[in-house]
């Protein structure tokens, strides 16, 4: 089901958090993270990222219900500097710590929950 040679395409190129409460859940992302935000129809706000070449990662998992972070359903990962520094500013935020860092594959994780519950997967960059 996998050939070495063929390249993947169409990488992530959006997400959305749907909040019950934007300005708190904009609140919250802009003291973790340092989003701005800019308006967008309907008040949507958006956050716009610099274009920089790196890699990405994608993949399909195993649900396990036994497993925070493995549901069935989806997750995205934010690329954060440090993992820790980055769980201790969601718990101060009002977020929580949903997986503690752990390293798979050459990479490094963990996940927070925001104040509405949304788990948000966080990743250290990883080597080419």
């Amino acid at each position: 089901m996998s050939d070495a040679g063929a390249v993947n395409r169409h990488p992530v190129a959006m997400f959305e958090i749907i909040a019950r409460d934007q300005a708190a859940m904009q609140a919250f992302y802009s003291q973790v993270f340092g989003w701005q935000y800019r308006a967008g129809d309907a008040g949507f706000a958006y956050v716009h990222f610099p274009v920089r070449m790196q890699p990405l990662l994608g993949g399909i998992g195993q649900a396990d219900a036994h497993a925070p972070g493995f549901e069935p359903g989806h997750n995205f990962y934010l690329l954060v500097d440090d993992l820790q520094a980055t769980i201790d500013a969601a718990v101060a935020a009002g977020g929580r710590e949903y997986m503690a860092p752990a390293d798979a594959d050459g990479y490094s994780f963990a996940m927070i929950q925001d104040p509405e519950g949304n788990p948000v997967g966080l990743i250290r960059p990883f080597q080419r």
